[in-house]
């Protein structure tokens, strides 16, 4: 225990000495993480939150706390700070722990209950994040505690209702901005995602309320706002069914990925969930290809489809072959260490990225004495280039694959989309 509470104290501490200094190592390496891992990062209702351009930080600056859906293990982290690049993390002793964990991740620690870890630095803590606020400074909490893809955020604990609280007590013009975070895949490798922003959280409390009062009216306003960010559902099967309805509904269209599944919340409307059991049925007794759990057809000629695909194709597996063995390594990472589907993405992105970056480098350094810088180059921009391509090849892979060994479905399958765009209101 004691060694325990030393450590915490010595990432207090450190937090406190280096954090100013370390900043802009994590934005790199944060940005690195995000934009290598995911294909699209969309901020939904952007003009809520202070960007770097100075005239939006004239207009929304100032301290902020960000209140935060936790939904795919400590990459949620990677993704927030794309948003709030001026953000601070309330963060588990956890991920402090070590250097190689310190690479990654900077924030206030604080040691949750189910971490057994000794938490006499909490309060520490908690009076650290509100400096920070008090100094105009952007603070990002985590009120679930920890992650979970499930079909509804976990009980929220009343930490962060607690800290906003304390930083009013003190005179704080105190701003909190709830933010939700949906992935289309959040496990699967250059997957999209979007980052909501929701309306400010009222800060004004009636006099009259006790301190148990106003912390319970406190937490409901989180909560609130926090689910008009988010997604809840009544199980996960009725997940699953919204967040393929959802992409459906995103093809081809300018419907954000967020606006479709807020629209699903209530209910699947009847002609759309008879339209996806008929769908269901046809693609049971063939062998279909599927993209994001939908299989896709293409809405042009095939040849255009086809070509494209003969140009994309060999680029991403060129690039996979030339980077084989971090593309394994981070597989095998996931496969090995991940104990559910919310840390897939964090193991893959700890392992390969590190060890992408070493394999880079060393394959750049390897060519250019064999070969000439010239080529050296050629193998950098095959490996970018295969990372972008990848999101678009399977999409088109599928497509193609599936309009020539399923053509009679694909009539089918596009006036269920069209059914989808009609049926499915926007939030």
């Amino acid at each position: 225990m004691k060694s325990s509470e030393a450590d915490s104290s010595n990432q207090l501490a450190e937090f406190k000495t280096h954090d100013g200094s370390n900043r802009l190592w994590y934005r790199c390496c944060h940005w690195l993480c995000a934009h290598v891992y995911f294909e699209r990062i969309t901020v939904v209702y952007p003009e809520c939150v202070a960007a770097d351009d100075p005239a939006q930080l004239t207009k929304l600056g100032g301290p902020t706390l960000y209140v935060v859906l936790h939904r795919n293990g400590a990459v949620d982290g990677f993704v927030y700070h794309q948003v709030v690049p001026r953000g601070i993390y309330l963060v588990s002793t956890q991920l402090l722990r070590g250097f190689f964990g310190r690479l990654f991740f900077s924030g206030i620690p604080v040691a949750r209950k189910k971490d057994e870890e000794d938490g006499s630095h909490n309060e520490e803590s908690l009076r650290q994040c509100v400096r920070v606020l008090a100094d105009g400074g952007e603070l990002i909490v985590f009120p679930e505690g920890t992650s979970s893809l499930g079909p509804r955020h976990l009980p929220f604990k009343s930490g962060a209702a607690r800290l906003a609280l304390d930083a009013l007590a003190q005179g704080v013009a105190l701003r909190i901005v709830p933010l939700g975070v949906h992935y289309e895949r959040a496990w699967a490798f250059r997957s999209k995602v979007e980052v909501v922003v929701g309306e400010d959280i009222p800060t004004d409390l009636p006099d009259e309320l006790s301190d148990l009062g106003r912390l319970k009216e406190m937490k409901r306003r989180m909560t609130r706002g926090l689910e008009d960010v988010g997604c809840n559902f009544a199980s996960a099967a009725a997940q699953e069914e919204a967040e393929c309805l959802a992409y459906v509904a995103t093809l081809g269209s300018t419907r954000s990925y967020f606006g479709a599944l807020k629209a699903l919340e209530s209910g699947v409307p009847e002609a759309v969930a008879k339209g996806w059991r008929e769908l269901h049925k046809c693609l049971e007794s063939r062998w279909v290809l599927r993209h994001q759990g939908v299989p896709l057809f293409p809405v042009g000629p095939v040849l255009g489809y086809a070509a494209l695909l003969t140009v994309l194709g060999p680029l991403v597996l060129a690039g996979a072959l030339f980077n084989l063995p971090p593309v394994f390594a981070a597989w095998l990472a996931a496969r090995r260490f991940a104990d559910a589907p919310n840390v897939i993405a964090l193991w893959r992105t700890l392992v390969g990225l590190p060890l992408g970056g070493i394999w880079l480098v060393g394959m750049a350094v390897a060519i250019t004495y064999c070969a000439g810088w010239f080529w050296s180059l050629g193998y950098l921009l095959l490996t970018i280039a295969a990372i972008k391509s990848l999101y678009r090849s399977k999409k088109l892979a599928v497509a193609v694959w599936n309009r020539l060994a399923n053509r009679k479905l694909m009539n089918q399958a596009h006036v269920f989309h069209q059914l989808v765009q009609q049926n499915l209101p926007r939030p």
